[in-house]
């Protein structure tokens, strides 16, 4: 919401300044800031009257005007169109400055000397409109300070609202919190007409209600005989002041008396209402409706439409139609001002994608008894600015009336939810500022209706805080609450995810983290088949955008999205996982998924760039399931997932429970996602993971004695695999005291070995925990596993 400083003064009599009431709007609960800040431009910029205007003598485009300065007669060299006796203007005297920094002074043009500047509105920052210069029509008297006669020297604030605080989205409710901030009164600016027209409205238009739920009221006035023209120079500053571009003095006034009131208000060419009626109704199923944007939008009934007796002419609360807009020909109209529930305009704005000034208003919440205040000041302004003869009586339908909710306040509980004293008076003191409706039950007990415009008021809670902002945040004590001590604990799953989190960030990635949603076209980017249950998609009735229209069912998307245009990158997420389960509620699994990309960037020190491959996210897996507890338990098994490469991939097991996948990212879905280098990704069900683990482990002593280690090179088939050695090693390995660690070093292929022959390396090392081992201890250890593996597959040293 923007605020003008100036404006708001019309309002409450603020001796303030800009900077302590944009402190005292934060104190209450409103987050302000000043955004535009024109104190002390325009100096010295003055009211002129071009009394002369004559061509000059040696350029066709360009006018030598006389212009009267308050008794002084000044020689102005313009090239405006517009420029012509009579007018009167700006004038920047030699000596002042623009809004942009440029000194006027005294300098020849063609040969004339100049002695000012007649700007434009655009010059002076005051609008877009650079066609010509600025011309004031309100007869101010040449030689009047520019300033002081047009409000122009404001200060804008902004304040960030929340969307429960929908009557601060106006002038007046923005006043009623500084005049309670400040102790002042609240001055609401009158709505009498000048001259009415004794008619009845009755016999000029009908308000009909066809949907009361959607539109409990609609009220509308006529003004007959209107002149469309240019607002005002106030009007339209204003408008600019609360970001509301100026159209015509008619819709201006609407517009203007939206920021004012925070109720808006909706002017039809009312000659293009056919059949003296207007309808509030639901839309036709199918029926189509062209608003003033030029768009056309096809409706359901959930939609609701304000129509005549042929047509609809404005979709409610959010935009008019074409087929009743006023344009210049307009010589009548019908001024709407309404309620529209909340929800239904929430929606239809989203669905048909139309934002509005109304709409956003309508959607918190209106006053429903001051809309009749908006359209009578609506009404005086356009009858004082347009020029119109208002009919005198209204059509207003209200078939059932909304009454306020009464609601008790305890003074005690203030103390006791706050922690200060408040007292009683004080308290009414505060309701009333806030024009609330305070009645006095008991000495502690106070019954209040609360207003129209404030429908965040439901309970007594709400009320103490209102009490606790306008008494001063700052005065309630901080201290830590007592809470009684339990003993408490993570759950199993829990526990698995922060270990896993954890363990990841050890070993070097780093953890990402990205919205739930994903696109329309992520499963078929990443080549998933119809069958799988990636395809089993949750979508979201109220989507945020199109692009984040489905719950996602893998992490792999936004992880490989990530890794467009970055060089190196090693990342990780942990996210919870939806699968659609029709009619029921989506189910949930948490899920742990990786990247690595291939390039590895050089560091500062070696300055030598690496490449990691298949192995390198292989080794992520066996850290997180060996860390997991699963050391020895888990095996990988061939896979065929189209978005990795063939034969470069490989599912992931526990106890033959597939687990998670693993793999290089196939290059169609590189070439989909954009990213122009090899990709090395896994993921993890940790649901699976969880159902799995162990207890706890315990941490074995390190021994204080030496390890002594041994190459074992054997010949084996083809078709043992290096799971297979080691398992044999583990299954004959020492038992007691010492224990053995083994890993694989190489693998090699000779055909001196033999037909389906391979020399597999492994690194034996062995630890007792008791004494030293020698030599013979460990040629004796050695021989016993070299054994066993000839044993169990045929092995003999290399």
């Amino acid at each position: 919401m923007l605020v003008s400083y100036l404006w708001l003064k019309d309002f409450c009599d603020i001796s303030a300044s800009p900077e302590e009431v944009s402190d005292k709007l934060t104190s209450l609960g409103l987050e302000c800031s000043i955004i535009d800040d024109r104190r002390g431009w325009y100096e010295g910029v003055v009211v002129g009257k071009i009394i002369e205007a004559a061509p000059h003598p040696e350029a066709d485009k360009l006018q030598v005007l006389q212009v009267d300065a308050g008794g002084e007669i000044k020689t102005i060299v313009c090239g405006a169109k517009n420029a012509r006796a009579g007018l009167l203007v700006p004038l920047f005297p030699v000596g002042s400055v623009t809004p942009d920094g440029l000194k006027i002074e005294k300098r020849k043009l063609r040969g004339v000397l100049s002695e000012g500047m007649i700007p434009s509105e655009v010059e002076l920052k005051l609008s877009e409109d650079h066609e010509g210069i600025m011309t004031l029509d309100d007869n101010p008297t040449p030689g009047d300070k520019f300033a002081e006669r047009y409000e122009v020297c404001d200060t804008i604030l902004e304040i960030d609202l929340t969307p429960n605080r929908g009557d601060c989205l106006s002038m007046i409710g923005i006043a009623r919190e500084v005049a309670q901030g400040f102790g002042i009164r609240l001055k609401k600016p009158g709505a009498k007409t000048l001259g009415r027209v004794d008619k009845d409205i009755a016999s000029i238009i009908e308000i009909e209600l066809t949907a009361p739920d959607l539109s409990p009221r609609y009220a509308g006035r006529v003004i007959n005989d209107v002149k469309i023209k240019k607002s005002p120079f106030w009007v339209r500053r204003r408008l600019q002041a609360g970001g509301v571009r100026p159209i015509n003095n008619i819709v201006d006034i609407t517009n203007y008396v939206l920021i004012e009131t925070g109720h808006p208000l909706h002017a039809f060419d009312l000659d293009m209402l056919a059949g003296a009626k207007v309808i509030v109704r639901r839309a036709k199923d199918g029926e189509t409706f062209t608003t003033l944007d030029g768009k056309e939008h096809k409706l359901t009934p959930e939609n609701l439409v304000i129509a005549d007796t042929e047509k609809a002419v404005a979709l409610a609360g959010v935009m008019g139609g074409q087929n009743s807009e006023v344009t210049s020909s307009t010589e009548n109209i019908m001024l709407e001002a309404a309620y529209f529930n909340p929800q239904s305009i929430r929606k239809t704005s989203k669905k048909l994608n139309i934002s509005s000034e109304s709409s956003y208003r309508f959607e918190r919440g209106t006053d429903i008894e001051g809309l009749i205040y908006a359209q009578d000041r609506a009404v005086s302004l356009m009858e004082s600015t347009g020029e119109g003869s208002v009919i005198d009586s209204r059509a207003d339908s209200y078939p059932e009336r909304f009454e306020k909710r009464n609601i008790n306040l305890r003074v005690s509980r203030i103390t006791q939810i706050l922690g200060i004293d408040v007292s009683y008076d004080q308290v009414v003191s505060i309701l009333k500022g806030l024009e609330m409706e305070p009645e006095k039950l008991d000495d502690d007990t106070i019954a209040v209706k609360a207003p129209f415009f404030r429908n965040d008021i439901e309970r007594e809670i709400d009320l103490i805080e209102e009490v606790a902002r306008c008494a001063g945040y700052d005065k309630v004590p901080s201290y830590a609450p007592e809470t009684p001590v339990s003993e408490g604990s993570y759950s199993h799953l829990f526990h698995i995810r922060r270990l896993v989190r954890r363990h990841l960030v050890s070993i070097g990635l780093t953890e990402g983290m990205s919205l739930s949603f994903m696109g329309d076209t992520e499963m078929d980017k990443l080549q998933v088949p119809e069958n799988s249950q990636m395809r089993s998609i949750a979508r979201i009735d109220n989507p945020m955008s199109s692009e984040w229209k489905n719950m996602r069912t893998t992490l792999l998307p936004g992880l490989i999205s990530s890794a467009k245009g970055v060089a190196d990158l090693s990342i990780f997420e942990t996210c919870a996982l939806f699968f659609d389960r029709g009619d029921e509620a989506p189910a949930e699994s948490w899920s742990v998924a990786c990247l690595l990309t291939e390039t590895i960037a050089p560091d500062a020190w070696s300055g030598k760039a690496g490449k990691r491959d298949f192995y390198d996210v292989k080794g992520v897996v066996e850290s997180i399931l060996d860390f997991s507890g699963f050391s020895g338990e888990y095996d990988f098994a061939p896979s065929l997932h189209p978005f990795y490469y063939p034969k470069r991939q490989a599912d992931i097991l526990i106890n033959s429970v597939v687990i998670g996948h693993m793999g290089q990212v196939h290059p169609i879905t590189l070439e989909n996602y954009e990213v122009d280098q090899e990709l090395f990704v896994c993921e993890l069900n940790l649901d699976k993971v969880a159902e799995q683990a162990k207890p706890l482990r315990r941490h074995k002593g390190i021994s204080k004695f030496p390890s002594v280690r041994r190459d074992l090179a054997v010949v084996v088939s083809e078709t043992v695999t290096s799971k297979d050695i080691l398992e044999s090693v583990e299954k004959h390995a020492p038992g007691g005291d010492v224990t053995l660690s083994a890993q694989l070093f190489d693998i090699f292929r000779d055909e001196k070995l033999g037909v389906e022959k391979k020399s597999v390396a492994l690194a034996l090392e062995f630890t007792d925990s008791r004494k030293t081992l020698t030599d013979e201890d460990a040629d004796m250890l050695f021989s016993s596993i070299l054994k066993g593996l000839e044993k169990d597959h045929g092995a003999h040293l290399r």
